[in-house]
């Protein structure tokens, strides 16, 4: 799988400002501008994505593939890494106004926005970027990152339809609707087996753009009903004194999925790169509940102190791969690429050690800030009781 391939699915995320993605009755989307946004040399070589309509924002999250200058120190002006970049844009006098930020601080690769938010933010750039301009965002090299370029296309016309590729026999598709430009595809999962990973993408024109997937323990109850959400919109409109081209044929393509049990149907990479991330993520919360499950009843009288050591214990858990896991994986999925089988499975393990790691973290440090300021007494033993029982909530029965 070529680096076109896996734009969206993990390292780039879509966030679209305007959606209650919470709410099971989401409110109608306002309609897309006429014009797309392309990012160029961000995470990806290109990437494109539809500009909102007037008096609505959008905005695009980089994180775990960000080009980083390998030469960068920190400074007094940013003390520490960028986790991700933000980028806003919109509507402002008849171009497309677009605002970076950094989030400076360690994060989860694939940390929720929710979650930077607890970061440090920087304002990076501010550029008013008109039709067919193309603008250099070079003011991210004093935060580490390399220059990316953004550019302003006029959008393609737009057909309200896609086909729908279900490389999958589980899942079994009910309805699709759509609200320019984001398709909803309504699926089953019809096996009697939980799913506990799922990879799409959309196809423009055979264009592979943006794409995104899920994972966690039973995602997909048997029987049970999932949603995706497929962005579409970037194809350029042609120019006006050239003959108009045809809408752009699009599909939706369920790629894979990975089974409670290891077995997936599917693309054979994604599946891969998914049972690899559930793979690391298990093995880390094994760890951590052992750890939780070890705190003595002595020791939570001394909240400041047991506090201090967990967060050593969590500092200490490891995020180096066992080869003879990676070796699993790879003749697991012998047909994936040789990128897969040698670099990406392993990527992916670490990944998720990483991230249940700093979750933890942060779960600590939140119930620090809590004894150090509510005016109520937070009981620590409750608090332990109840991370063991989200550990191996999110664990389930693996």
């Amino acid at each position: 799988m070529n680096k076109l391939s896996r734009l969206g699915l993990l390292s780039l995320t879509i966030f679209l400002l305007s959606l209650q993605l919470a709410s099971q009755q989401r409110p109608p989307r306002p309609p897309a501008s006429d014009f797309n946004i392309e990012l160029i040399n961000l995470e990806a070589p290109s990437f494109m994505a539809s500009v909102p309509g007037a008096g609505v924002r959008s905005g695009y999250l980089a994180q775990a593939k960000l080009r980083r200058i390998s030469t960068w120190k920190p400074s007094e002006e940013v003390p520490a890494e960028v986790s991700a970049l933000r980028l806003g844009f919109w509507l402002e006098e008849g171009a497309v106004r677009v605002e970076v930020t950094a989030y400076i601080g360690q994060s989860s690769p694939y940390a929720r926005l929710s979650d930077l938010e607890k970061l440090r933010t920087a304002k990076v750039a501010s550029h008013l970027v008109r039709e067919d301009e193309t603008v250099s965002i070079t003011e991210t090299e004093r935060f580490g990152i390399k220059t990316f370029m953004v550019k302003v296309v006029r959008a393609g016309p737009w057909n309200g339809s896609a086909e729908i590729v279900n490389k999958t026999q589980a899942l079994m598709v009910t309805s699709m609707t759509e609200e320019r430009p984001v398709f909803m595809v309504a699926v089953r999962n019809v096996s009697h087996k939980q799913i506990d990973g799922i990879r799409w993408y959309g196809l423009e024109n055979g264009r592979k753009g943006g794409g995104s997937g899920m994972s966690g323990v039973r995602l997909i109850g048997a029987g049970c009903a999932f949603e995706i959400r497929q962005h579409f919109g970037f194809e350029s409109s042609a120019k006006a004194d050239t003959i108009p081209r045809q809408a752009p044929a699009r599909e939706i393509v369920i790629a894979a999925i990975v089974f409670d049990d290891g077995a997936f149907e599917g693309e054979t990479d994604e599946a891969a790169e998914m049972a690899a991330g559930l793979t690391g993520l298990r093995i880390q919360l094994l760890k951590a509940i052992q750890l939780f499950k070890s705190i003595s009843p002595a020791s939570i009288e001394d909240q400041p102190a047991a506090l201090s050591r967990l967060k050593r214990e969590v500092a200490s858990l490891g995020e180096e791969v066992d080869s003879r896991i990676v070796d699993e994986l790879s003749a697991r999925f012998a047909n994936a690429s040789e990128d897969i089988r040698n670099r990406r499975i392993r990527e992916e393990v670490k990944n998720s050690l990483r991230s249940v790691k700093i979750d933890l973290r942060s779960q600590i440090e939140k119930f620090e800030y809590q004894l150090n300021h509510s005016t109520g007494n937070a009981e620590f033993g409750v608090w332990v009781k109840k991370r063991i029982q989200n550990l191996e909530g999110m664990l389930g029965s693996h």
